[in-house]
């Protein structure tokens, strides 16, 4: 019952993190600029005013803890697929969908340093200094939907192999995975025309994925015990 219940809330900490961060994004920048590459006097110009909005600041708040819900939902996973998985059974989608996710997050983190230093200094910062510090985490970005991408891809296989999906779902990942990384290429050659679908579809697939596994969580697999494994007090012979 314990295992139930700790199961389904680790799982929705990935419907978590997906609703905290686009919730969050969208209270951040109201009032922005969200042209593709803005001018460096309407980034400026755009800090100004959330630097005076207590909406950008909680929004800013929400999508922190965002991903601080998905370091607690890839926690979830390495649980989830270290207690399924056999004795001695390798799981290679697993261990990448866990890096993959730990990329994005550092990638993402890092991302806000210049976002920060731009804040920090946005009364004495000339404007192309505020418009580089801008792009710079545009691009950052545009890079994260790369391990993002292949996070989708490793957990779709992975959740297939630990049988926590059905086969559609893990279909419909490995495709949101594949196109992700695809248009990530692309992307880091032109990011201001990126296109941000894959990466959304990727946030969808893993909210849907999410509540799925928070109200059918699955049981445990007991890992089979072949006779060499048995303790020699568990070998009682049957006869009829």
């Amino acid at each position: 019952m314990l295992t139930t219940v700790r199961d389904r809330i680790g799982a929705s900490t990935g419907a978590l993190f997906v609703g905290l961060i686009l919730i969050g994004n969208q209270m951040n920048v109201a009032g922005t600029d969200q042209s593709a590459h803005p001018t460096g006097a309407k980034v400026l110009q755009g800090v100004m005013h959330q630097a005076g909005s207590a909406t950008a600041k909680v929004g800013l708040a929400l999508e922190v803890l965002g991903f601080v819900a998905f370091i607690a939902f890839l926690g979830y996973l390495a649980d989830a697929w270290q207690r399924r998985g056999r004795r001695g059974e390798r799981n290679i989608a697993a261990g990448a969908a866990i890096v993959a996710g730990i990329t994005m997050l550092a990638i993402k983190l890092g991302s806000g340093a210049p976002m920060l230093a731009l804040y920090i200094d946005r009364k004495t910062l000339s404007p192309e200094v505020a418009q580089v510090l801008n792009d710079l985490g545009g691009a950052a970005f545009v890079i994260s939907w790369l391990p993002y991408a292949a996070f989708v891809a490793a957990t779709a296989f992975a959740l297939r192999r630990a049988s926590l999906v059905g086969s559609a779902t893990t279909y419909i990942g490995a495709f949101i995975g594949v196109a992700g990384i695809l248009v990530a290429l692309v992307g880091v050659n032109d990011p201001t025309n990126a296109n941000p679908i894959p990466f959304m579809l990727g946030l969808v697939w893993t909210l849907v994925v999410s509540v799925r596994l928070a109200i059918k969580p699955g049981t445990p697999e007991t890992a089979e015990i072949t006779s060499d494994d048995a303790a020699p007090s568990a070998r009682v012979a049957v006869t009829a």
